[in-house]
């Protein structure tokens, strides 16, 4: 028997596997470097201890982590609602399947350089926060939307004290200044430098629930500071804020072309065939734990007749039989393993109508038995009665020419059969097979040959003593007439 680790793909498994692959892998790279494909690993694991547990028999393991797995795709709901009503949004079905453009990430990062290092030369405190991937609306508080170009001028005037939305911050999206005055969340983080103020903080709070990239400008100081990822870095010059930016931002500065990769291909391709071998993996986890269900035929065996019983009729002979049980035993199991069984044993002379159960049905462990078609069987039963009866020969072809059957001996001249006391009541003789009077050789005038009874009906059937063999001798004489020798010397 096939191993339960493994069992027969069809082309629907294979295709089925195909489709999630590729969109699993297209999610990947949609969400790639965001906070929501890292909260869709840590639910991917949950569900992978769950099955696990599940697999091992850990009853009340299985269900905590069933439970967590539940409460964590609400809580993916209703945390990055923004995200995925963005992505739906703006990721129709042909971006989906060829992919989503990088220059939707796109930022003139000299601008932005030149902008940062103009503010702390005039000694304007700044807050300027560069949109990567991660959506930022459900961590903005009030602000105003501008949608306005990039222009260091217009930053410079954002940010001045003179400006009624100096004192928030501006996100920066793509080439186009999103939102001005808004306000961030700040950090609860402790330990950081006194002179970190309320820009700091708040720059740093973002930087932790999101991958977008703050610049902070002091106005004390003069100093500009890289936040990412709840990190804080002193810029040192203009080559190395330009260089961090380049880096940090999932986009490329609009002036400058994507360079070609050559193993850029050969990257996508791995990473769809790594995707496909961890679907085909938690595929065959999942389905390996369905329940499949087939309908297969099996023949019915009575058991236990009594000896004084005979069967005479049964109204089926096969059931159709319901199973079901996890996939790979079911897919591994063959008809023949599959039989009714009915115990006789207490049954009477009569009509009897039985009820067939699973516990008529034999079948390999792991798999239950659905439904039975039909329900019930009836059968007759008639007393057991024996009776002696003679052989009758039959005869086939004709004798060699110029000859004819003279004597024919048959031993035993009688048997003793058994069965329904309705069928024997008409029995007078059992026939033989036919015997071929053609194969007598005229040169011998008789031949001996040992021919198998024909037991009709099919109920009777000869006792244990009895040989279904019978010896049919058969002698020839000539014809009246015939110029044929009768004195011919026998061997």
């Amino acid at each position: 028997m096939p191993s339960q680790l493994f069992f027969p793909f069809k082309w629907q498994d294979v295709a089925d596997i195909l489709v999630i692959s590729f969109i699993v892998h297209r999610l990947f790279l949609l969400f790639r470097g965001t906070t929501a494909l890292q909260i869709m690993v840590g639910l991917l694991f949950l569900w992978l201890v769950q099955g696990i547990a599940q697999a091992a028999g850990l009853v009340l393991t299985s269900w905590f982590f069933q439970g967590a797995g539940a409460v964590a795709v609400l809580v993916i709901v209703v945390v990055f609602r923004n995200e995925i009503r963005e992505v739906l949004i703006q990721t129709n079905p042909v971006r989906f399947f060829l992919g989503r453009p990088r220059e939707t990430h796109a930022m003139e990062v000299g601008i932005i350089v030149d902008s940062a290092f103009q503010l702390a030369g005039m000694r304007t405190g700044a807050l300027m926060v560069l949109q990567n991937r991660d959506h930022l609306d459900g961590h903005l508080v009030e602000g105003f939307p501008l949608d306005g170009r990039l222009i260091p001028h217009i930053l410079e005037s954002i940010f001045s004290k003179e400006s009624p939305v100096h004192d928030g911050a501006t996100v920066i999206r793509g080439n186009r200044i999103a939102r001005v005055g808004t306000f961030l969340p700040l950090t609860r983080k402790e330990g950081l430098p006194q002179q970190f103020g309320t820009r700091h903080r708040a720059a740093v709070g973002l930087s932790e629930l999101t991958d977008a990239v703050v610049l902070v400008v002091s106005e004390e100081r003069g100093e500009i500071s890289l936040v990412h990822k709840g990190n804080v870095e002193r810029v040192r010059d203009r080559a190395h804020l330009e260089q961090e930016l380049k880096r940090l931002l999932s986009g490329l500065p609009a002036e400058t072309k994507p360079q070609p990769r050559p193993r850029g291909f050969i990257t996508q391709i791995g990473g769809l065939l790594l995707t496909f071998l961890l679907v085909a993996v938690i595929w065959g986890v999942y389905s390996g734990g369905q329940l499949s269900l087939i309908t297969v035929t099996a023949p019915v065996y009575f058991r236990n007749i009594p000896a004084n019983l005979e069967l005479k009729k049964a109204s089926a002979d096969k059931v159709e039989v319901q199973i079901t049980g996890k996939r790979q035993l079911v897919a591994a199991l063959r008809t023949d393993q599959v039989r009714a069984f009915l115990d006789l044993q207490s049954v009477e002379a009569g009509s009897h109508r039985l009820d067939l159960s699973a516990e008529n049905i034999n079948l390999p462990p792991g798999l239950d038995v659905v439904r039975i078609t039909p329900a019930n069987i009836k059968v007759e039963m008639e007393p057991f009665t024996v009776k002696e009866v003679a052989v009758k020969p039959e005869f086939t072809g004709a004798p060699p020419r110029g000859y004819q059957i003279d004597t024919v001996r048959v031993k035993p001249g009688s048997v003793k059969v058994g069965g329904p006391s309705s069928a024997l009541r008409a029995v007078a003789s059992l026939s033989t097979e036919p015997v071929d009077l053609a194969s007598i050789p005229p040169e011998r005038k008789e031949k001996t040959f040992d021919v198998p009874l024909v037991l009709y009906p099919a109920s009777l059937h000869l006792l244990p003593d009895e040989n279904k063999i019978v010896r049919v001798h058969i002698r020839l004489r000539p014809q009246r007439g015939s110029t044929e020798s009768v004195d011919v010397p026998q061997p």
